[in-house]
């Protein structure tokens, strides 16, 4: 008898082996029917620049003007660019959809990996996002990628976010439901962050998705508009960031020297 139950058993294994080879061909096909969808909206190609063709060319560039932010830096390769933070001590390798991840030593050809700092790839345009601090939603909103984010803080005051928290997208504070939070993180392709309030990125820099946003660490309200560049860098919005601050600049010098056409009307409110 166990002889002959012999053949059973081996059945099950092939059984199993049979069903985990479908599951694969399944979920590769699904990649496949993202990709094609990813293509035709142009968000990805698999064309190989060539020469001097490049996914990056200046008119969708952005760089941090040398008189403000002084935080980060971007700097662009034919198909990926790269982001460094120097506040967490971060290097985003941001590589274009449909295009190989680029080699440590192509990077540090384009952007050399400082010592004490980490590197960390992701791929861009960005389809998934989470916003632990508030702080960057405004720039989320100014260039319409509030779809790209699954999970933001409760603080969140906008009509859009406010509709997303009462939509279970609220984001489980680190000393809440543990096993969740880390659900959460895990579950999205970049999860924007701060560091800790006594400046240790250890969170941060622990966190395999985690991107250091420092827009309140520069020195003024202009420095940290400028941020709306960083955040556009996962995008690949690039052009619209630089559209979006050059108007904010202009729109606040004209403000500070009385010139402008329409002053703000500010109103300070208090609740309790």
């Amino acid at each position: 008898p166990p002889r002959r139950a012999l053949p059973a058993i081996m059945s099950c294994k092939n059984m199993l082996r049979a069903a985990v080879v479908a599951a694969l061909a399944a979920s590769r096909v699904a990649l496949a029917v993202v990709q094609d969808v990813r293509v035709a909206a142009g968000e990805c190609s698999m064309t190989i620049p060539t020469g001097s063709d490049t996914y990056f060319p200046e008119q969708k560039q952005v760089h941090a003007d040398a008189m403000l932010a002084k935080l980060f830096t971007v700097t662009y390769a034919p198909t990926f660019k790269v982001l460094t933070d120097s506040l967490s001590k971060e290097q985003y390798v941001l590589t274009q959809c449909g295009q190989v991840q680029p080699s440590a030593a192509a990077v540090n050809a384009v952007e050399v990996l400082k010592t004490g700092y980490i590197r960390k790839h992701f791929g861009v345009p960005v389809q998934s996002s989470a916003a632990r601090s508030s702080v960057l939603l405004a720039f989320i909103d100014s260039l319409g990628v509030q779809d790209r984010v699954k999970f933001v803080d409760s603080y969140a005051t906008a009509p859009c976010w406010q509709k997303a928290l009462a939509c279970d997208a609220e984001m489980e504070p680190s000393y809440g439901n543990v096993t969740l939070h880390a659900e959460q993180l895990a579950g999205v392709d970049v999860v924007f962050m701060s560091c800790g309030t006594d400046g240790d990125c250890t969170n941060v820099n622990t966190q395999k998705n985690g991107v250091h946003v420092p827009s309140t660490q520069e020195a003024g309200p202009v420095e940290s508009a400028e941020y709306i560049k960083y955040i556009a860098a996962f995008f690949n919005l690039e052009p619209l960031a630089n559209e979006l601050f050059a108007a904010t600049q202009t729109s606040y010098t004209q403000a500070s020297s009385g010139k402008s056409a329409t002053p703000p009307l500010v109103a300070w409110i208090n609740y309790n």
